[in-house]
C-alpha cells in the first residue's frame, strides 16, 4: 500500500523473488504507466517488473473479497490513520499488516486497530526517488533491512517475513526488539529532513554549511539524550557515527523537502515531533528539535 520509492522497491524486489504482489496507490498516472510498461528501478538496482492489470489498484476497497496474506503500509505517515481505517473493512480477519514507515509508534496506530498478534515493523535502510509515473531512482542501499513484531509471541512470523524479504540484492533480517533501529532512523532523519526543508538545501548543502551544520548537531545531541531516558543507548560514539553518516549523503533531497516543495504534509509529527512529546514526558530539554518542528509545521500551513 503506497507505491512511491519505499514501497515500489520493496514490490519490485519481492515479485522478482516470485512472490504474488499487488501494487496499490491513489496516483493513477502512475499505476497506469506501470500497467503499460512495468516498475522500473535504476540507479544501485537496475530491473523492471511486470505487473498485471489485477495486480495494480488505485483504491484500498478493491482489495474487498481478496486473499491478502502481509500488507505493507508505505505510505507517508500522515496518511497512516486513515490507510489503517480503511483496510480495516477490507482485508481478511487473519491478514498481518507491515508498517513499512519512517517515523516513532507507527505500528502503535496499526496495533490499536488490526491488535499486537497481527502488526509489524520494519526499518529500511535504502532510500530513492521518484523520477517520473513508473519510474523510481533507487539512490542507496545500506544492508540489512530489519523486521521486528510487535508480540513476543509472534517471532516465528517476524522470522518468516524477514525470509520473505530477504534476497542476496535486498538483505533483511529479523530482530527482538525493532525499536533500537527504528530510534537509529528517527535520529539520523529528525537531523537533517526538517533543516533541508525549511532551508530548501540538500543534504551535503546543509553538512557543509557551518550553521545548518551545528543544527543538525544539536537535534542528534537531543535525540540521544530522549533515547537514554527511555533506556535505549548507542554508546558515546554514536553522535560522531551520525554525524558522518550524514556528512555522506550528498545532493539528496529528503523526502520532507520534496513534500514542502510539493505542497504535501510531512512527516515531521512522527520525526521530531515525537521526540519533543517524549522530551517533555520525560523532563528532556529539546529546543532544537521543538523550534525545527514548529517551523516546519509553520510551512505545512502554505498550503
Amino acid at each position: 500500500m503506497g507505491v512511491g520509492p519505499s514501497g515500489g522497491i520493496l514490490g519490485a524486489f519481492l515479485f522478482q523473488k516470485g512472490i504474488e504482489v499487488t501494487l496499490i496507490d491513489i496516483w493513477k498516472d502512475h499505476i497506469k504507466a506501470i500497467q503499460r510498461n512495468g516498475l522500473k528501478i535504476t540507479g544501485v538496482s537496475d530491473l523492471t517488473v511486470n505487473f498485471d492489470a489485477d495486480h495494480l489498484k488505485t483504491s484500498i476497497k478493491d482489495l474487498r473479497d481478496t486473499a491478502v496474506d502481509i500488507v505493507f503500509i508505505a505510505t507517508k505517515t500522515p496518511f497512516l490513520k486513515r490507510v489503517v481505517d480503511d483496510l480495516k473493512g477490507v482485508i481478511p480477519n487473519n491478514s498481518l499488516i507491515v508498517s513499512h514507515q519512517n517515523g516513532l509508534h507507527t505500528e502503535k496506530v496499526i496495533s490499536d486497530v488490526f491488535g499486537e498478534e497481527r502488526t509489524f515493523r520494519d526499518v529500511i535502510n535504502y532510500a530513492g526517488n521518484m523520477i517520473e509515473p513508473g519510474k523510481i531512482d533507487m539512490t542507496f542501499f545500506n544492508p540489512p533491512n530489519y523486521v521486528g513484531a510487535n508480540s513476543p509471541s509472534m517471532k516465528d512470523t517476524a522470522n518468516a517475513i524477514a525470509e520473505l524479504m530477504n534476497s542476496p540484492d535486498f538483505g533483511t533480517t529479523s530482530v527482538e526488539d525493532i525499536q533500537p533501529a527504528v530510534w537509529k532512523k528517527v535520529i539520523l532523519n529528525s537531523a537533517l529532513a526538517p533543516v533541508c526543508a525549511i532551508t530548501s538545501q540538500t543534504m551535503k548543502e546543509a553538512m557543509d554549511f557551518t550553521d545548518t551544520n551545528n543544527l543538525a548537531s544539536e537535534i542528534i545531541k537531543e535525540g540521544i539524550a530522549v533515547t537514554n531516558a527511555i533506556g535505549i543507548s548507542f554508546g558515546p560514539d554514536f553522535h560522531k557515527i551520525c554525524m558522518g553518516y550524514l556528512s555522506k549523503g550528498g545532493h539528496h533531497k529528503p523526502s520532507m523537502l520534496i513534500d514542502i516543495e510539493n505542497q504535501n504534509p510531512t512527516e515531521i509529527d512522527y520525526l521530531n515531533g515525537k521526540i519533543v512529546e517524549l522530551g517533555k514526558k520525560h523532563n528532556i530539554p529539546v529546543p532544537f528539535n521543538e523550534a525545527t518542528t514548529s517551523y516546519v509545521r509553520a510551512l505545512e500551513t502554505k498550503y
